[in-house]
């Protein structure tokens, strides 16, 4: 059986690339993302895809239940790779701003992860991963 990763942040960037070389190295990838048409885009490359955005604790659980019934309840890994900054000057960013950041970078992928770690701690393997920002 392939072993199974779930890559949030898929659309581009390392979670893109993470995809291509899990794939490659025999992995089952379920890659995530927000939008319908990079989620089209991943599929059009052969992958599977989760909608997931990390700012939406339904959107979360939803995706989470997915991940699982598409697993069997046995994920090996999860890379908890999606999240983005909110950069500029201080006076210019809004209290809003910054929540929402909190909401997606911190709080969403919190939540996804407990949701995921029975899956991947049932069978005595699993892992979760975030890259260093």
């Amino acid at each position: 059986m392939q072993k199974a990763v779930l890559i949030t942040g898929c659309s581009s960037g390392i979670g893109l690339v993470a995809a291509h070389d899990l794939r490659q190295r025999g992995y089952r990838v379920l890659a995530a993302c927000r939008k319908a048409q990079d989620l089209e885009n991943l599929q059009q490359q052969g992958f599977e895809t989760v909608q997931l955005d990390l700012d939406d604790k339904q959107s979360v659980e939803r995706a989470a239940a997915e991940v699982i019934a598409l697993t069997g309840n046995h994920l090996y890994g999860l890379f908890n790779n999606a999240g983005y900054g909110v950069y500029g000057q201080l006076s210019g960013i809004s209290r809003e701003q910054f929540e929402q950041q909190f909401s997606t970078n911190l709080f969403g992928t919190h939540q996804l992860t407990q949701l995921l770690l029975p899956a991947m701690l049932a069978h005595g393997e699993g892992a979760s991963f975030k890259p260093a920002r």
